[in-house]
């Protein structure tokens, strides 16, 4: 780096320095060079229960006290500062404070002078006007302010305060209270009696409140526990919480959390891009978010939810759960009543429900267990899993595997284009699907499968079964009822029959073999006919007319049952087990 180059730098730094210590001085020399002045006013009358104190002001706080006696007594503390001593003490002096008396009470005015204003320098004056007011307890309070607080301790009548840029703070009132502000906090702690908060561009805490609430807040955070009655909230980008409601309750809000806990009455949630987390409600509630996360538990009954690119996730609700969604997760856990739940592009997961589910999605997985009454599920281009159903399991879905286990009252299950498997079916049950294979075992009713372009095995199944499918092989074991199987291009195999009647079987294939097993002391009356394929029985089988390689009619045992073999570009195969 150059000489000059290092010159520049050090003399630009030596100049900023020098002119930011020359402001400094010049501004301590100015407040130096500053003088306050300080003036009060006082007077007490008489003002009666019943009777209203207004109070209208700017520039400076009210502090309200309150006492047993039927007076008000004011005390105000003027003061104005400035560099101007002569443009200052003029000023002081011509702020005035009005009071008047009548017959509904005591009006108390802050009158300040004209003045042409300067921000620095010579004239420029900073002035506020603060009261320390005590007044009757059972008197009505009206107060306006602007720049400053307001404080109100120990009303036991209605009040109403409207503020600007301050906080506003009631601390162990009675009656209706009104309380509208911004640009600054609200806090009311302990009031026996209704109450509105109404704020701006700042906080409302509120507890204690014996009676109904209403809170009105934007851009800030609203804080409510212990409301005996009532309470209803509406917010805009600020956090809500609510806790400790006796009666119903209701919160609205944007771009902000909700956390709502304890409410005795029904409870209505309505948000907009954010979270909302409930807990411990003993009335019905209705629950809506999007964009954000929705948690609840501890739902004392039914819960309705609406959700829009949301999080779902619910436990141990004691009656009944409504649920839309899209774009996001649902989890319930521990229903205590009935659930339907319809969900777009997000997967459903379902444990312990006592009474009925039905649930639908879209390009997502469904996993439900655990229901006490029937399960219905409906999805698309996702998985679907169903086990532990006290009733009967309707199922629809395509483009995914379905998997179904321990149903107690049958299941009905319609597919495409995904693998089907079914056990522990407590009744009748029906399956349909296509290029996907189907797997059923330890169904106790019959069972009717209809498929296409895939394989179908089942097994331990003591009612009668009926297959229909191509282009698969088709796998029996254990059947004790009738069977009938419809199937091409594709073997057909047969083992190991249960039932102890007679057993009707019909199967009917092409471009594959037909393999059946019969035990010892089978009984049937045999018709069997294929082409481009050979007969084979291990039974010695009585026939009438002429034999052929390609037919064969005649009787097995006493040939009290009945079997019809069709094959075409195939053997057909009657095998001792």
């Amino acid at each position: 780096m150059s000489d000059l180059r290092v010159f520049r730098r050090r003399a630009i730094f030596c100049a900023a320095l020098f002119l930011s210590l020359l402001t400094a001085a010049a501004a301590a020399s100015a407040e130096a060079g500053r003088e306050e002045f300080t003036r009060s006013f006082q007077k007490t009358l008489p003002l009666k229960a019943g009777q209203k104190l207004s109070i209208e002001s700017r520039n400076g706080d009210i502090r309200v006290r309150t006492h047993s006696e039927p007076q008000v007594s004011i005390d105000a503390k003027i003061r104005v500062s400035s560099s101007d001593r002569e443009g200052a003490e003029k000023f002081s002096n011509e702020i005035r404070i009005e009071v008047e008396t009548g017959g509904e009470g005591v009006s108390v005015r802050t009158v300040f002078p004209e003045k042409k204003w300067h921000f620095e320098g010579k004239g420029f004056i900073s002035y506020s006007v603060d009261y320390e007011i005590t007044m009757p307890e059972a008197a009505l309070l009206t107060a306006r302010n602007r720049f400053g607080d307001v404080e109100v301790t120990g009303l036991k009548a209605a009040g109403d305060v409207l503020n600007g840029n301050g906080k506003v703070v009631f601390r162990d009132t009675r009656g209706r209270q009104r309380i509208e502000n911004s640009f600054g906090a609200v806090e009311m702690t302990g009031n026996a009696g209704d109450a509105t908060l109404i704020n701006q561009n700042g906080t409302v805490t509120a507890t204690d409140i014996q009676g109904d609430l209403e809170v009105r807040d934007r851009f800030g955070r609203v804080s409510v526990t212990k409301v005996s009655r009532r309470c209803q909230v509406t917010n805009g980008n600020g956090d809500v919480l609510l806790a400790d409601v006796v009666g119903e309750a209701n919160v609205t809000s944007s771009f902000g959390k909700i956390d709502v806990r304890n409410v005795g009455g029904t409870l209505g949630v309505q948000n907009t891009n954010g979270s909302v987390t409930v807990a411990g409600v003993a009335g019905r509630a209705d629950l809506a978010t999007s964009f954000g996360s929705l948690t609840f538990s501890e739902m004392k009954k039914e819960v309705n939810v609406v959700g829009t690119n949301a999080t779902v996730s619910g436990r141990k609700v004691a009656g009944a759960v409504g649920l839309r969604n899209t774009y996001g997760p649902v989890d319930l856990i521990d229903i205590g009543g009935s659930i339907d739940v319809e969900n777009t592009n997000g997967r459903i997961h379902v444990r312990d429900v006592k009474g009925a589910a039905k649930m639908t999605t879209r390009f997502a997985e469904i996993d439900a267990a655990g229901i006490g009454g029937d399960a219905t599920a409906a999805g698309g281009n996702g998985a679907i899993t169903l086990a532990n159903v006290d009733g009967a399991a309707d199922v629809r879905g395509s483009f995914g595997d379905i998997q179904v286990t321990r149903v107690k009252k049958g299941a009905k299950i319609v597919s495409g284009n995904g693998r089907v498997t079914i056990a522990d079916i407590g009744g009748s049950s029906f399956v349909k699907t296509s290029f996907a294979l189907v797997e059923a075992a330890r169904v106790s009713g019959d069972l009717t499968v209809e498929d296409s372009n895939s394989a179908v095995r089942a097994s331990e199944i003591p009612g009668s079964i009926s297959v229909r499918t191509s282009f698969g092989a088709v796998t029996l074991e254990g059947v004790g009822g009738a069977i009938d199987v419809d199937n091409q291009n594709g073997a057909v195999d047969i083992r190991r029959l249960v039932g102890k009647a007679c057993q009707k079987i019909s199967v009917k294939t092409s471009f594959a073999p037909i393999r059946i097993a019969l035990p010892d002391n089978a009984s049937y009356a045999v018709t069997a006919r294929t082409s481009f394929g050979k007969i084979h029985s291990d039974f010695s089988i009585t026939t009438a007319g002429a034999l052929s390689g390609e037919s064969l009619s005649g009787k097995i045992g006493d040939g009290r049952c009945e079997m019809t073999l069709s094959d075409s570009n195939g053997n057909i195969e009657i095998l001792k087990k």
